[in-house]
């Protein structure tokens, strides 16, 4: 049995009232709305903080209570997510080449007395982030190492097959739509593209076949996607940029859209993108900069590029952000920030696409 560190995240001693306090080096984050709990893994602290989002938001940061459970951590965890179905918390230990199941029932804000892993699951070397396909109860594990990626069946926790890639699959998006897996590949500017049809837990048949790619910028590090859009928005950390892929005809069955992808400008070192499907709205944590860029999904996604060609707005958040995630209930967007070992609370609702009072205006960043 492998045992995680949880924790309840505490205030920041910082200046700025919009920072919550974690463990050391955070990165990967994963939302549970069902119990209004906020996970966030932290690199070099070996835990997990657990948040409690009801009290814990973007106009209420003040609400987020402090509690330490100590336990034997599991090494380096990054990617984080949350399986409905089977009651189920995965998390990756990357220095393990594992991924970690948690029992979710008694590991949430208000019950951390279950946080303790089941038996390891062993992936290729180097794991970071990771995407659950709920239609087909698939987890997908890019493994930066090993250049592939592991078809996990979460019903049983084991591992169905490989898909081979090259140059470091990072980061991993999934649009059931279309039963499609999108792979940033960290050490190339390119997005495999793999047909989730004859690639999940219950046929692996294709997972070996050769895939489609996108050329995007150098050093993708972020992937994201827009349902309502169908719109795959990849970063470059290299570029300061970000691709625009239209996913109705660059997937897993179609190929023809995959040549010609859009860019839109982001600020230095662009790495992780959450999007906000109420106001259309794709925030980007700029590592090297200390910001997030605001862009707008409505004129800048699949069929639409007239907005592409702007400057986005930003909005500094704490050092070296690295993910993103908005909670559309409570109209916050969290951001880990690696380097100040926080979470910044965004708010939404006056920092978005089309409102800009608590960010600054297109062009000024």
């Amino acid at each position: 049995m492998t045992l995680l560190c949880f924790a309840l995240a505490g205030i920041a001693q910082a200046a700025d009232p919009a920072q919550v306090g974690v463990g050391g080096f955070p990165t990967g984050m994963a939302l549970d709305p069902a119990t209004g709990t906020l996970y966030v893994g932290n690199g070099t602290t070996n835990s997990v903080s657990v948040i409690d989002t009801g009290r814990c938001q973007a106009r209420s940061p003040g609400g987020c209570p402090h509690r330490a459970v100590s336990a034997p951590a599991g090494a380096n965890p990054v990617g984080i997510v949350v399986d409905h179905a089977n009651d189920t918390l995965y998390v990756v230990d990357s220095f393990a080449d594992t991924v970690v199941p948690v029992r979710r029932k008694h590991c949430t804000r208000g019950d951390v007395s279950g946080c303790r892993g089941g038996r390891p699951i062993k992936v290729g070397s180097g794991p970071e982030f990771l995407a659950l396909d709920a239609g087909t109860q698939t987890l997908y594990v890019a493994s930066l190492y090993a250049d592939t990626v592991s078809v996990i069946d979460a019903r049983t926790n084991r591992v169905r097959g490989t898909i081979p890639l090259r140059s470091g699959p990072f980061a991993v998006a999934l649009d059931e739509a279309t039963s499609t897996i999108y792979v940033a590949m960290l050490g190339a500017p390119t997005v495999a593209v793999v047909d989730g049809r004859t690639c999940n837990a219950a046929d692996v048949s294709g997972c070996s076949r050769r895939h489609a790619t996108v050329r995007v910028g150098l050093a993708p590090g972020g992937i994201a996607l827009d349902p309502k859009t169908h719109t795959v928005y990849v970063s470059s950390q290299a570029e300061d940029d970000v691709t625009v892929i239209d996913g109705r005809t660059c997937n897993g069955g179609i190929s023809r859209g995959c040549a010609h992808p859009a860019h839109v400008a982001a600020g230095q070192g662009a790495r992780g993108i959450a999007i906000d499907e109420v106001t259309g709205t794709v925030y980007v944590a700029n590592t090297g900069a200390n910001t997030v860029s605001v862009i707008d999904g409505a004129t800048c996604n699949a069929s639409v590029r007239r907005g592409c060609t702007q400057v986005p707005a930003s909005v500094a958040v704490g050092v070296s952000p690295r993910r993103l995630l908005v909670d559309p209930r409570s109209h916050t967007v969290y951001v880990t920030n690696a380097g100040s070992a926080s979470v910044s609370l965004l708010d939404a609702r006056s920092c978005n696409a089309r409102v800009h009072l608590s960010c600054p205006l297109p062009g000024s960043a």
